[in-house]
């Protein structure tokens, strides 16, 4: 059995923490800090129920208490639990699920298989300043031409992989180009590709409710 190993690196104001190969039971804590905290809204909830419908599958309560993470966390292998103090739900994800938003408080993740997968990048969280900004995870099925959504954006593979004529290890950071280039992996996996766009709440949230829907995301009483 492999195992457990973390990846770290750092690129200009960016650094990564990617937690691989965790045994089932494995726990790391996030409760970084925020310069600003631009909460869920009504109105951003108007905005599901026009895109989604009058759905009873959003728990609109839970929503409302969250705000924008500078950081953005997936979850690349494995289902995982999250659990914050003074709440009394906890919330389950599969691989492939990803957040921009979290809640007050120290939050405990918890890997529910073995050999899971937890990559977090974003603004350094000792800088002076902490914006929020823009971010997207691409899905690449081990051998795709790839073109970022931003020139000169960063890039974050969650395995192994070629872009373009440069070898890049799982977790390392790099800048885009313009231009298509060919991604290959080892494996499927996921680009991760963090702008210097401001941060969009309305794509964030309908980003999250889409992976309540396809149940990437749950929530569950304790």
């Amino acid at each position: 059995m492999r195992n457990e190993y973390t990846v770290t690196d750092q690129l200009d104001h960016l650094t990564v923490l990617y937690h691989k190969g965790c045994h089932q039971g494995f726990k790391f804590f996030g409760d970084d800090p925020e310069e600003h905290k631009e909460y869920i809204k009504d109105e951003h909830i108007q905005l599901l129920k026009d895109t989604f419908g009058d759905t009873d599958a959003f728990p609109i309560d839970f929503l409302l208490r969250f705000y924008a993470h500078s950081r953005c966390l997936v979850f690349t292998h494995g289902v995982w639990m999250s659990e914050t103090a003074k709440y009394p739900q906890y919330l389950r994800y599969r691989a492939g699920a990803n957040l921009s938003f979290r809640v007050s408080g120290i939050t405990r993740f918890t890997s529910l298989t073995e050999n899971s997968g937890a990559l977090c990048v974003g603004i350094d969280p000792d800088a002076k300043k902490i914006p929020c900004f823009r971010r997207f995870v691409h899905v690449i099925d081990k051998n795709t031409h790839f073109s970022p959504m931003y020139a000169d954006s960063y890039l974050i593979p969650t395995e192994n992989c070629v872009y373009g004529n440069k070898e890049l290890a799982e977790g390392s950071v790099t800048r885009s180009h313009y231009e298509p280039y060919r991604v290959i992996m080892e494996r499927k996996g996921y680009l991760i590709e963090y702008t210097e766009e401001p941060f969009t709440m309305e794509e964030a949230v309908l980003n999250y409710a889409g992976q309540w829907l396809t149940k990437h995301i749950e929530v569950f009483d304790r």
